[in-house]
């Protein structure tokens, strides 16, 4: 293989690892709140903020990844009654972008490092 698509994905990795980091960031300390304000009533959600109840950034990440979760696989949390449809339905889709566009970002740049992987061996 040549060393310009190896350059290429080496320049997309490291790109795309500063967005999501900086995604994740912002979601973690500005859209989190907002986020739990429309799972006050679900018993995960409520359980996860008893286990994780500090400011830390560990703590933060906790919390999101799991309204993250039941945002991205909807179908499947409601199938094992960890979340209603009416729940879901009542976040809005600025603040849905806001918890899956982090976790979008670091899937597609795992993707890149394993394509990276299988075409160049390093």
């Amino acid at each position: 293989m040549d060393i310009a698509g190896y350059k290429f994905i080496t320049v997309l990795v490291r790109v795309e690892f500063f967005i999501s980091l900086a995604l994740l960031l912002y979601s973690h300390y500005f859209k989190l709140e907002k986020l739990e304000k429309y799972f006050e009533k679900n018993e995960i959600v409520q359980l996860n903020k008893r286990r994780w109840p500090g400011k830390r950034p560990m703590d933060k990440a906790m919390r999101m990844g799991q309204i993250g979760l039941f945002l991205i696989f909807p179908k499947s949390y409601i199938r094992l009654g960890d979340v209603s449809s009416e729940e879901l339905a009542s976040v809005p889709v600025s603040l849905k972008r806001w918890a899956t566009w982090p976790d979008y970002f670091v899937i597609q740049m795992f993707v890149w490092v394993g394509v990276s992987y299988v075409l160049y061996g390093r």
